[in-house]
Parts: structure tokens; C-alpha cells; sequence
């Protein structure tokens, strides 16, 4: 039987009592139909896992008994994502699956050939939804930790908010010398656990828009012959680099 896993955002400790949320407490009573006595499983996102048991179930929510604790393993890589953010609700799905595929920093920003141009006042209820997806993908996905969600920046602010070390790439349509594959299979790149990866707009990115970043320290690298989707791109990217770390890994292993 699988046992059903909530977010709580708050200190937990072992052999504590603690409340669900009232939306929480619905949901297991209403949907799930547990009584006193299950199992759940809890995690606060930060990088704990919590066992507990029902212990009672009144008009005014659920108590908890948090009965032991053990961490999640750590993160063999270390990815930041920035993400052009792109026309209606695609971000949804791509903050979604960055989710799942471990990335621990997602910085959306503006391109010069962006099609979104929110008003001010909209960024930061953008960035609320965007945190609360993040949310709901880890519990689903069994991931322990929230990967963290930055401010809406322009193309230029972002480069200066990635990490100052690390493996740095933006997939660009142009590109026509250097694959990923190549680059993430060179020998000068071994051992790297740290990654920051660029997705550009729906129009891809600007010649100039480039050049920065290659001035930033940034690889500009091919996603293959064909035009992706800008939701496609980042998945494909992600799923890309999971796999050749991993093959890379299972060779110094063996």
C-alpha cells in the first residue's frame, strides 16, 4: 500500500504532535478516508522525510505524531534553470517536470524576443503559482526538498543571479559546431556537479542577447537539427544531461 505524502511548512520534530492545514485535513479525511491510526509521510522541503500516525481526527483538523525521521539522499548534481518565460501557461508544465528532473533553482526573465510583458503588480502572483507548483511536483514526485523559485528578471539580471562556478550552456538554434553531448562528454568537464542552463522564448534568442552570454562564460551548444518547443527544450535539455551524467558516473564506477 502506498502511503500518502503532504508538505509542511514548519519545524518538525520526532515524537511531536502537529496539525495539518485545514485544505490537508479535507483531503485525508474526504478524499483519502484515513482514520486513526495510518501512516503518512511528511516533508517540509528541507530535505527531510517524517513518518507519522494519525492520532486524532476532530471537527477542527488532524493531529499527527511524528514518529521518526530519516534524510533524503543528497543530490549527486546541482542544477540551475533559466527559463525565458514563455506565452500563456507553459511555465506551469516546464516549472512541473524541472521539478521532477531535480533542478534546484529555476530564475525566469524576460528575453528581448519574449511575448509575455506582464504588468509589475502581476509578477509577484506569477511567482506565488509558480512556488505552489513547485510544492505539489515534490510531494508527487517523493523529493524532499523545494527547489527555489526566483523573481522575474531581464535577460541581463539574470546572468549576473547564476552561480559564480559551473558548468554554464545555452542552447541556441544557430549553434552549429558544438552538441551537447560533446561538450557534457569532454574530458575537461569530468567530475562537474554544478550546471547552469539557459532556455530562451518562444523566438529563440537574439544574436547580441548571445554574445553576452558568452561573455558571461557561457557555452552555446546545439539541442540537435530540429526546432524544439520552448517547453521542449528545457525537458529535452534536462533529460539530456541526467542521462550523460549518469553514463559518465556508471563508467568511473566501473
Amino acid at each position: 500500500m502506498t502511503i500518502p505524502r503532504i508538505y509542511l511548512p514548519r519545524t518538525i520534530e520526532t515524537g511531536a504532535l502537529c496539525k495539518v492545514t485545514a485544505d490537508q485535513a479535507r483531503y485525508l479525511n474526504t478524499v483519502l478516508r484515513m482514520k486513526q491510526g495510518d501512516p503518512l509521510r511528511i516533508f517540509n522541503g528541507t530535505g527531510w522525510e517524517y513518518k507519522a500516525l494519525i492520532r486524532r481526527q476532530t471537527a477542527e483538523g488532524i493531529d499527527l505524531e511524528i514518529t521518526d525521521r530519516y534524510a533524503a539522499p543528497a543530490a549527486e548534481i546541482h542544477i540551475t534553470l533559466c527559463q525565458a518565460v514563455p506565452k500563456a501557461e507553459k511555465m506551469d508544465g516546464i516549472i512541473r517536470h524541472a521539478t521532477e528532473l531535480g533542478v534546484e533553482r529555476i530564475i525566469p526573465f524576460f528575453a528581448e524576443r519574449s511575448v509575455p510583458r506582464w504588468e509589475p503588480e502581476r509578477l509577484p502572483r506569477k511567482q506565488e503559482r509558480w512556488r505552489k507548483i513547485a510544492v505539489e511536483a515534490s510531494r508527487q514526485c517523493g523529493r524532499s526538498d523545494i527547489p527555489e523559485i526566483g523573481e522575474i528578471v531581464t535577460f541581463e539580471r539574470m546572468l549576473r543571479a547564476v552561480p559564480e562556478s559551473g558548468l554554464r550552456l545555452i542552447p541556441w538554434e544557430e549553434e552549429t559546431t558544438t552538441g551537447i553531448s560533446t561538450v557534457l562528454r569532454d574530458p575537461a568537464w569530468s567530475g562537474m556537479k554544478e550546471f547552469i542552463l539557459v532556455i530562451g522564448p518562444e523566438g529563440g534568442f537574439s544574436a547580441e542577447e548571445i554574445e553576452l552570454a558568452r561573455r558571461a562564460g557561457f557555452l552555446s551548444v546545439s539541442l540537435g537539427k530540429r526546432v524544439l518547443r520552448v517547453e521542449t527544450a528545457s525537458l529535452a535539455l534536462l533529460a539530456i544531461l541526467q542521462y550523460e551524467i549518469g553514463a559518465r558516473e556508471t563508467q568511473c564506477l566501473g
